[in-house]
């Protein structure tokens, strides 16, 4: 798996310095990638670089505006600076309700990959961001996804994590697939306006349960589980 992985990942950069050598601004990055249909869902296959859908993406334009460090763990709490990996704009979603960019980027390494939704001004310039996807390798190689997303037409964002209950850091390479956790499944809504903000509307929080991260491997994504809501 992490063979294929690499190799995904070397095809994606040599797309990237054929098509995205004279990108220089976000404006630029943004307009190089072939927008995809809405509604979209990030499934666990969503693949790590689609061969020429991704460009690079100058993320040192904005600045501070933007964490761009990816997280190593299942509950999101230790992450990675960017500048030992790969910083592509992933997808790019035409809005149905204003004038501004909206796409997805993906940062990590070969065992690790975060995604992040973010917005522009038509200029370029720095608007909002949101994480929606996280997965990382276990000590075997085999991929867990702790966090997806859909997109519908209308801008809505739903995002699905499964967050652990412990406090202790739970890396994805000192876990196996038969490494057992109690966490809590959290479904996140959110809305992006028409000048592009990301608003959270509504998360829904689920009864905490014992998994596997061999839960969150293969096919199975986190919205086909059959938790129980917690009553509010």
């Amino acid at each position: 798996m992490k063979k294929e992985i690499l190799i995904t990942i070397l095809l994606g950069i040599f797309f990237l310095q054929q098509a995205g050598a004279q990108i220089t601004t976000t404006k630029e990055a943004f307009q190089a990638v072939p927008s995809t249909k809405l509604p979209y869902e990030g499934i666990v296959g969503e693949s790590l670089i689609p061969p020429r859908a991704s460009v690079f993406f100058p993320y040192k334009v904005w600045g501070n505006k933007i964490d761009t460090s990816f997280w190593i763990d299942c509950g999101l709490t230790l992450s990675t600076p960017i500048d030992d990996g790969d910083c592509s704009i992933f997808r790019r979603f035409v809005p149905t309700n204003g004038q501004y960019f909206v796409g997805v980027i993906n940062l990590g390494l070969v065992d690790y990959a975060t995604k992040r939704l973010i917005t522009a001004t038509p200029e370029g310039e720095f608007i909002d961001y949101l994480d929606v996807s996280v997965k990382g390798s276990t000590n075997t190689g085999v991929e867990a996804t702790i966090k997806q997303w859909k997109i519908d037409a209308d801008m809505r964002v739903t995002v699905y994590q499964v967050k652990p209950t412990s406090t202790t850091p739970i890396r994805f390479e000192d876990t196996s697939p038969q490494t057992k956790m109690n966490a809590q499944r959290i479904d996140t809504r959110y809305q992006i306006d028409e000048t592009g903000h990301i608003k959270k509307i509504k998360e829904i929080k689920y009864q905490p349960q014992d998994y596997m991260i061999l839960d969150f491997t293969e096919n199975r994504n986190i919205w086909d589980g059959k938790e129980q809501p917690l009553v509010p």
